[in-house]
């Protein structure tokens, strides 16, 4: 099964992306992995990596991320497990 979810983020400074449209409304991404990245002060970097060789990062004040699903489960349309590597 799978579940559509909405992730966010606040106290972002400035976002950086690339190997998606951030124009296009209807594209989903799929999340593989987060890191952070502490700076001295505080502050950091969040770095989320997305399938499809794209990517997303966010120079945050402080970590404060939020996770919220927002569709019901349902089957998965390949009908397998998805294999990452």
């Amino acid at each position: 099964e799978r579940v559509q979810s909405v992730l966010s983020f606040e106290d972002v400074k400035a976002v950086q992306t690339q190997g998606f449209d951030r124009t296009d409304p209807d594209l989903i991404l799929s999340l593989l992995s987060i890191t952070f990245t502490p700076a001295t002060d505080g502050t950091g970097a969040c770095l989320l990596t997305l399938a499809g060789d794209g990517a997303i990062r966010l120079e945050v004040e402080a970590l404060e991320v939020g996770l919220r699903d927002v569709t019901r489960p349902y089957a998965s349309p390949a009908n397998r497990a998805p294999s990452h590597d």
